[in-house]
């Protein structure tokens, strides 16, 4: 059977290629504005080559689908939908955390102004709603596009809801660890467990191979939260498209500076103190990474992806899928937590 590597490097061409159809070549501002966040153009809508990153969650739904039986052709417009909602949410985000790259490319909202980010970003929800119409041009049975239609706009709702809660952490002295994963659960992990879903559904399998499909996705979804929680502290700028220590320079509460805020040691104190400050340029970023790094944090929240990488695998008990197909998830699985060692 063939790997997870080689199925992505054939599903990506075709991602791009209905995303494509979906967004356009209309010149006008807005979609120009989408197409640069995307990485298809420059400001000055100019063709270039941008990373468009590694497209894991559209890749997710037609590797599903394809795993489970079904017609990749039926699913590449969910998959396109699928990452147009992610990217409505990053345009979105970046204003709200006032976030000024991402993937190494200056964000739209700081040259075109907060409120016309703002509406570009309402601008690709909608084009990712008129994407999934096109899977019923494609062939797929109404009574599943309905489905699959559900399972996106839910899995949307989890996120605001989740967007919701990781605004309103950074108004508060203090944040537990459950609620922080509450919120994940939320903002990313959603975003995850619906693409696998989707799959099932327009796989046509049982409704319980669709939940244990939906749940590996959610731990899955979480444990890329945890590693995307260690490089916005210790990531590298190349790799991650952000200034180092991005996190800490912003005060965010994630999972390894929550557990250090919580900390009774003296690298916790110090912590405290740091993030009981406004943020400014005299900011100690780097002493404040070996801070949370001295609690233990960083070795905890590495630990936690494993744990939900392996409650992935677990839902994955009695789903019905075969052995090989059970193996190219576990790659998938892998490769959400891989860039931590």
């Amino acid at each position: 059977m063939t790997g997870l590597a080689e199925r992505a490097a054939t599903y990506r061409p075709a991602i791009s290629r209905e995303m494509r159809e979906a967004v356009g070549d209309r010149p006008d501002r807005l979609y120009a504005w989408m197409r640069y966040h995307l990485g298809w153009e420059d400001q000055d809508g100019a063709p270039v080559e941008a990373s468009p990153g590694k497209l894991m969650r559209p890749v997710a739904v037609l590797l599903a689908t394809e795993l489970l039986g079904g017609e990749v052709a039926h699913a590449l417009p969910a998959a396109a939908a699928i990452e147009l909602v992610h990217n409505f949410s990053l345009l979105h985000d970046d204003v709200e955390d006032a976030s000024e790259f991402r993937r190494g490319r200056k964000n739209l909202w700081t040259f075109a102004g907060a409120p016309q980010a703002i509406n570009t970003g309402d601008g690709m929800f909608v084009v990712s709603r008129l994407a999934e119409y096109r899977m019923l041009e494609a062939g797929a049975a109404p009574e599943r596009v309905l489905a699959v239609m559900r399972e996106i706009d839910e899995a949307c709702m989890r996120l605001v809801e989740g967007q919701y809660l990781d605004m309103s952490f950074e108004t508060r002295d203090a944040v537990t660890l459950d609620e922080y994963v509450t919120m994940a659960h939320g903002k990313t992990a959603a975003m995850f467990a619906a693409p696998f879903a989707v799959g099932a559904l327009l796989a046509g399998v049982s409704e319980a191979t669709v939940a244990a499909l939906r749940e590996y996705g959610r731990h899955t979804g979480l444990a890329f939260q945890m590693v995307d929680d260690v490089l916005g502290i210790w990531g590298d700028p190349a790799v991650t498209g952000k200034p180092v220590g991005d996190d800490l320079s912003s005060r965010k509460m994630t999972y390894p500076i929550i557990m250090a805020l919580e900390s009774e040691d003296e690298s916790g104190a110090l912590l405290r103190e740091a993030y009981a400050a406004a943020p400014s340029s005299d900011d100690r970023i780097e002493a404040m990474g070996r801070w949370v790094e001295a609690t233990g944090a960083r070795a905890a929240t590495e630990a936690r992806a494993r744990e939900e990488l392996q409650r992935a695998m677990d839902a994955l008990t009695g789903s019905g899928l075969a052995p090989d197909a059970i193996s190219i998830l576990a790659e998938y699985a892998e490769a959400a937590v891989g860039r931590v060692s």
